[in-house]
């Protein structure tokens, strides 16, 4: 079992609906007293909320829910909201998500989960081993490139129409926030009709662990010895 201890860890959930939220673009004024109505209680007011402009795909709304130290964009075909801590991301960030979708409900009934997805974003160190060793038992570098060779790991997760999984990837590269570290980058894909969007955090850290006991690695909390 390979150790790695995680230095630090961020987490995207991204959904995208169809069709399209117009409102988003067409009345985002409507949208921004629906997002205060319903996380008023956490301290969000009109004035917290940006109004993003640019291209089309661009333009939505942006706001910051400091209690889950996490970023919310809203744009007319996808919502993403950025946890800047996995660690932050139990049964109350789930909630959020809940909450979100409530608010996108409200402005627009027809609009429906197409898909969603978790991007895991692990800067770790190797508990033993450097990169090289960690990563030559997964992929050893071709023989004719020269001394010092370096890899990294991609693998690209097929569908699974039983499980509810679309096309998801599983990365391990070098680590720039960690000397000599490793990145763990995981996109997981769900089905919108399979998974609702407040069992996606559930789903995603269940596949997740999965994923890491097939390939022998075990994740350790920064300041202790259990896994995440």
């Amino acid at each position: 079992m390979i150790q790695l201890r995680v230095h630090q860890s961020e987490l995207t959930y991204e959904g995208a609906f169809s069709p399209p939220i117009a409102a988003l673009i067409d009345a985002p004024g409507g949208v921004a007293s629906a997002v205060v109505s319903q996380f008023g209680h956490l301290d969000l007011s009109i004035s917290d909320l940006s109004q993003d402009q640019g291209s089309l795909e661009d333009r939505g709304l942006s706001f910051e829910i400091a209690k889950f130290n996490a970023d919310v964009l809203l744009r007319a075909d996808r919502l993403e909201i950025r946890f800047f801590s996995i660690e932050d991301t139990g049964d109350d960030a789930a909630a959020l998500v809940q909450g979100v979708w409530q608010v996108l409900a409200s402005v627009s009934p027809e609009t429906t989960l197409k898909s969603h997805s978790l991007r895991f974003e692990i800067d770790c160190e190797q508990m033993t081993g450097s990169y090289h060793s960690t990563l030559e038992g997964f992929c050893s570098p071709h023989q004719n490139l020269p001394k010092g060779t370096d890899t990294a790991v991609v693998y690209y997760l097929p569908p699974d129409s039983s499980e509810g999984f679309l096309d998801s990837n599983f990365v391990l590269n070098r680590s720039a926030e960690v000397q000599g570290g490793i990145l763990l980058a995981v996109t997981l894909v769900f089905d919108g009709k399979t998974f609702r969007p407040e069992d996606g955090f559930r789903a995603g850290r269940k596949r997740l662990e999965d994923l890491l006991s097939r390939l022998d690695l075990e994740l350790l909390l920064k300041d202790s010895q259990t896994g995440m």
